[in-house]
């Protein structure tokens, strides 16, 4: 499923191609916004804004709300392009002079009045977004600070939208790294000193993976074992998909386990 990042940017590619342009076309195959060209044909979209996982774009007087969940993408390209093959099925096709974007295989769609957003199930749940370019330290460090969350464990609360949105897998193992906190550790048992690194590490891994496309090791790092012959997958994380290869750190090996069903990658060593 994408994370934060590749949301953020993808609402990055969307926004450069589509605000402040009038939908001169569009197709509205799926079955929750069918019917509905009407209200995006000859209006001007108004802003593009990545929520957690969730888009929100919004085109006259709507909201038109998406969650990729785990299949969908979101696609751009000049119209002047041809046209790229693929197997997915289109949910929605907004076209303008210059751009197509194209929503592809996700099933969460909706249209929004713009008094709607705050009050949407997902939107209304979650927490600070460590994904958002605009994410300050403070309410990241007051939401590791709520008592509300402070029984649960590292490993499962980083999931967790309602803590901290824009967190998914490959980012909970790398933020715990970063931070040098071992998943099983509960967050009540942090010292003020170990909460502000998790606040810390929490929006710099993210805002590293964002700008790197998904990469969260130094990027000197990345560079040099890249020039030694490993392949992306290889360097791109300091433990996610590492188990059984030394750390970067330390040298020890990097273990792995599953909680449900989904990979945790660590350092025994460097987290503690």
């Amino acid at each position: 499923m994408p994370e934060g990042p590749e949301i953020h940017r993808a609402a990055n590619s969307l926004r450069n191609a589509l605000e402040g342009k009038l939908i001169t076309h569009v197709e509205c195959p799926y079955a929750t916004i069918r019917g509905q060209e009407h209200r995006f044909l000859d209006r001007e979209v108004l802003r593009v804004k990545a929520r957690s996982k969730a888009m929100l774009i919004h085109i006259g007087d709507d909201v038109l709300y998406s969650h990729n969940q785990l299949y969908g993408r979101w696609t751009v390209q000049k119209k002047t392009s041809k046209e790229r093959k693929t197997n997915r099925s289109l949910r929605i096709k907004l076209e303008t002079e210059t751009h197509v974007a194209c929503l592809w295989s996700a099933t969460d769609i909706e249209l929004l009045e713009p008094w709607e957003i705050e009050q949407h199930p997902y939107i209304a749940r979650l927490g600070p977004d460590v994904a958002d370019e605009e994410i300050e330290f403070s309410p990241v460090l007051e939401q590791i600070q709520n008592k509300k969350f402070g029984g649960r464990q590292l490993c499962h609360l980083l999931l967790d939208q309602s803590f901290l949105a824009g967190v998914g897998n490959y980012l909970r193992s790398e933020i715990l790294f970063n931070a040098g906190l071992h998943p099983n550790r509960k967050l009540n048992s942090l010292s003020s000193e170990e909460q502000s690194k998790l606040a810390e590490s929490a929006i710099s891994t993210t805002k590293l993976a964002y700008i790197q496309k998904g990469v969260t090791v130094d990027k000197e790092l990345y560079e040099l074992l890249r020039e030694q012959g490993m392949s992306r997958r290889q360097v791109r994380h300091y433990v996610f998909t590492r188990n059984g290869l030394n750390c970067h750190a330390c040298e020890g090996f990097i273990t792995h386990t599953r909680l449900s069903g989904r990979r945790l990658d660590y350092c025994e060593r460097c987290q503690v």
